[in-house]
């Protein structure tokens, strides 16, 4: 059995990995950049860089896991859904009629 050398999942009791806020960050910085080299597709991010890609995440952590350098041990990315975002319609309502026994 193989062991994969990519960890998604922490105990409570662990620290946060140190790159997980800066690929966040480094993901939406260049959401538009990745949305148009790879579309709507999940990728898995590791010290801001594309280490695999598929149509579902565990395609995208099949194809990183392929990608790894063979003397990395083990690393700890993280994997992000690529998406357009759809702006939101805002509907303002005219006057709205309280009931009477609301109103007090």
């Amino acid at each position: 059995m193989t062991t994969s050398r990519i960890r998604l999942s922490y105990s409570r009791d662990e620290t946060t990995p140190p790159n997980i806020f800066s690929d966040h960050d480094w993901v939406r910085q260049h959401e538009k950049m990745l949305l148009d080299q790879y579309g709507e597709r999940c990728i898995v991010v590791y010290n801001e860089a594309v280490l695999g890609v598929g149509d579902t995440y565990e395609a995208a952590v099949e194809d990183a896991e392929k990608n790894l350098p063979p003397n990395v041990d083990e690393v700890t990315p993280i994997v992000e859904l690529l998406h357009h975002r759809h702006p939101f319609l805002r509907v303002r309502p005219g006057p709205v009629d309280t009931p009477a026994h609301l109103s007090d």
